[in-house]
């Protein structure tokens, strides 16, 4: 085996995908985003992009046929994830735009719909990386 700059990871070997998530049916490539809210991979069938809709003052909207012109933030159509997100001012990192009303976003979660039941990830497979309590894990007590 190799070492140094230009040796392969088991992740990105040739023969194959390693990692659980890149698990696609044979000879298909399945495109992984990342969720602003809880960090966490996934197929992009699974994720909701979000956009910034410009006109009047700067809002955020969900991108149903996702392919809306600008940046895009993708998150999991679950509310812990826009909360997740919010606290950690994902989107406004994620579409360089600080001040942003995100009041539409958490209306179309709330109204559900946005992804297939079977899609979608239940909470404990997120691991959240929150106590019991709902606030997150320190190593600093």
């Amino acid at each position: 085996m190799k070492a140094g700059p230009r040796a392969r990871l088991p992740e990105h070997a040739s023969d194959g995908p390693a990692v659980a998530d890149r698990a696609a049916p044979e000879g298909r490539h399945v495109p992984l985003r990342t969720c602003v809210g809880c960090r966490r991979r996934g197929p992009r069938s699974v994720l909701v992009r979000v956009v910034v809709v410009r006109a009047g003052s700067p809002h955020a909207e969900v991108d149903d046929a996702r392919r809306a012109p600008g940046r895009g933030a993708w998150l999991h159509a679950d509310l812990h994830c826009l909360e997740l997100a919010e606290r950690r001012r994902g989107f406004a990192r994620a579409l360089r735009t600080p001040d942003l009303d995100l009041a539409p976003v958490r209306a179309r979660l709330e109204q559900g719909g946005l992804v297939p039941e079977s899609a979608r990830p239940s909470f404990t497979e997120m691991e959240s990386g929150l106590e019991s309590d709902g606030y997150p894990m320190s190593t600093q007590r």
